[in-house]
């Protein structure tokens, strides 16, 4: 039987009704309490209609995370268009997570080390522009091999986990209470490409004379 519920849906429009109210419904009730069934009912459609798109809850949480990457992504962009700089960069990365706690700490959980790559393609986006970002600030080339490109591996994932940890203090409030509240966007545009790339620098030694 037709489910005349989805009518008032053209294709595809209600998959992404439900993952903005997905949006929505986390960021207000947390994860935990999020349901399908909830959400069906907000979108005037049938308990069942949202498993036209979706396996089950699992699979809607990675969708909900994917598209908070291609926010996050869409936020650097912008940065990115703007000339890129490092700091503003961090800047947006806090403002965005500082924003959507809730869809933040879902991008980030246990429950996306299971999902396959092509359910994550705005994962790897945004890292890539975070990439490009502290290659262009610290002289590195995106894809070098060797020893250059460990180095810089080394450097994105310093400055990665540096503004990851700042935001998870600040959204989880982890910070001791008794301390004044930080100046999480000044520490954010912090964010920086330490070093840059040895081979651009390197200079070879002139041999010492003998005597």
């Amino acid at each position: 039987m037709k489910d005349r519920s989805l009518e008032r849906y053209h294709h595809g429009e209600l998959k992404e009704e439900l993952i903005r109210l997905g949006r929505v419904a986390i960021e207000r009730d947390g994860i935990a309490s999020l349901s399908l069934r909830a959400l069906a009912a907000e979108a005037g459609v049938s308990k069942t209609a949202p498993y036209r798109h979706f396996p089950d809850r699992d699979a809607f949480l990675v969708a909900l995370a994917n598209e908070g990457f291609r926010l996050l992504a869409q936020e650097l962009e912008r940065v990115l268009a703007e000339g890129g700089a490092v700091p503003a960069m961090g800047r947006a990365y806090m403002a965005f997570a500082s924003a959507h706690p809730a869809l933040y700490r879902l991008m980030h959980s246990e429950l996306l080390a299971n999902a396959a790559p092509a359910q994550l393609t705005e994962a790897r986006r945004s890292m890539q522009l975070l990439g490009e970002s502290l290659a262009r600030a610290g002289g590195w080339k995106l894809g070098a091999d060797g020893e250059a490109g460990r180095r810089f591996a080394n450097e994105a994932a310093a400055a990665w986990g540096y503004i990851h940890g700042l935001v998870m203090l600040r959204i989880d409030r982890l910070f001791p209470a008794w301390l004044p509240e930080p100046d999480w966007e000044g520490l954010a545009e912090r964010l920086t490409a330490h070093s840059a790339p040895r081979a651009s620098t390197r200079r070879k030694k002139a041999a010492r004379p003998t005597h």
